[in-house]
C-alpha cells in the first residue's frame, strides 16, 4: 500500500517557461524550479498542464523531467511527472524514465476514449512500476464522471491517487470517503481550503508558482485544525484570484509572472495572451494584491 505521507500538501505544477520565439527557456526554468524547491511545498508536479506540456515536444518533457527529478529527490522533496501524451506509446515512454530517475509517481490526463479504453490506458501506465494519478479534468477533456465510472480507474492496480480539477466538492468528498487510503489532490486553486476541509490531501494549483508559501502555511494550519485562523487570507486570496478572471485567469497568471521576472512567457502560441493585454491599472491593482498576500505569507 502507498505510503500517503509522501505525498501530503500543495504541490506546485511548475511553469516550463518559453522565449518569444517559443523555445524552452532554460534559465528561468532553472531559477523558477531552485525557487519553488526552496519554498515550503511538498514538491513539484512536472510537465503538467501549467508546465505547457501538450505544446512541448517528447525530447523537450524528457528533458525537464531529467533534469527536476534528481533535483528534487535530492532536496529531499516529491516529484511527480505527468505523462498524458496523445498516444500511449509516448506516454508510456515518459512514465518508464520517470520510473528510472526515481520519480515517486506519474499521472495522466485519461485520452478521449471510451471508459474501459480509459481503463486499459491507466493499466499501461501502471505497468511501468510507479504509482498512478489519474487527472480528471473534465473542463479539458469534456468526460464528466460518477462514482461508477471513477471506480473503474481507481480499483486498477498501482493506480494510487486522483487530482480533481472540477467544481464537484461532493465527488471529490465521495472518493475520498470511499478511498482513503488514496492520494486525492485538488485541482483548482480557488477549492484549495474547501477541498482540505471535504478531504483532500493536498491541492495542485497553477497560482502556486507565485505564492509557494502561502499554500503551505495555510495547508499546515487548517491540518492542524485551525481553519478559521487562515480564513482572510483566504478572502484575500479568492479576491485577488476574482481579479484575475475578470481579465481572464490564465493571462492575469502569464502577465504576472512576467510582470515578476518569472518568465518572458509561460505558454507558446498560439495563445490569447501577448504582454500588456492586462490594463496597467489592473496589473498594478493585481501586483499590489500580490505583495500583501506575501506578507500575510509571512505572518502565517
Amino acid at each position: 500500500m502507498l505510503d500517503k505521507t509522501r505525498f501530503l500538501g500543495p504541490v506546485a505544477p511548475a511553469v516550463c517557461p518559453c522565449t518569444e520565439t517559443d523555445e524552452l527557456d532554460w534559465p528561468a526554468l532553472e531559477r523558477n524550479f531552485e525557487r519553488l524547491a526552496a519554498s515550503g511545498v511538498t514538491g513539484l508536479y512536472i510537465n503538467g498542464g501549467t508546465g505547457d506540456a501538450a505544446n512541448l515536444t517528447q525530447e523537450e518533457r524528457l528533458a525537464v523531467a531529467e533534469y527536476m527529478v534528481p533535483r528534487l529527490k535530492a532536496a529531499g522533496k516529491l516529484a511527480i511527472v505527468h505523462v498524458g501524451q496523445t498516444t500511449q506509446r509516448e506516454a508510456v515512454a515518459l512514465a518508464r524514465q520517470a520510473a528510472e530517475l526515481g520519480a515517486d509517481a506519474i499521472a495522466s490526463i485519461p485520452p478521449k476514449k471510451d471508459w474501459p479504453q480509459i481503463a486499459e490506458y491507466y493499466r499501461a501506465l501502471a505497468s511501468a512500476g510507479l504509482p498512478v494519478i489519474v487527472y480528471y479534468i473534465p473542463g479539458v477533456t469534456g468526460m464528466t464522471a460518477g462514482m461508477a465510472q471513477l471506480r473503474t480507474l481507481l480499483d486498477i492496480p498501482g493506480v494510487e491517487g486522483i487530482k480533481m480539477s472540477d467544481w464537484n466538492i461532493f465527488l471529490m468528498h465521495s472518493v475520498c470517503r470511499e478511498y482513503p487510503e488514496k492520494v486525492v489532490y485538488s485541482g483548482f486553486d480557488e477549492m484549495f481550503v474547501p477541498g482540505l476541509l471535504y478531504g483532500a490531501d493536498g491541492c495542485i494549483g497553477t497560482w502556486m508558482n507565485l505564492v509557494p508559501d502561502l499554500y503551505a502555511k495555510v495547508y499546515a494550519r487548517v491540518r492542524d485544525g485551525k481553519a478559521d485562523s487562515v480564513r482572510a487570507a483566504m478572502d484575500e486570496f479568492n479576491d485577488f484570484l476574482a481579479v484575475g478572471w475578470d481579465y481572464g485567469i490564465l493571462d492575469a497568471f502569464e502577465e504576472l509572472m512576467r510582470a515578476k521576472g518569472y518568465a518572458q512567457r509561460c505558454f507558446r502560441r498560439p495563445s490569447a495572451w501577448n504582454p500588456g493585454k492586462l490594463p496597467k491599472a489592473a496589473l498594478d491593482d493585481m501586483l499590489a494584491r500580490l505583495s500583501h498576500l506575501e506578507t500575510l505569507a509571512a505572518e502565517l
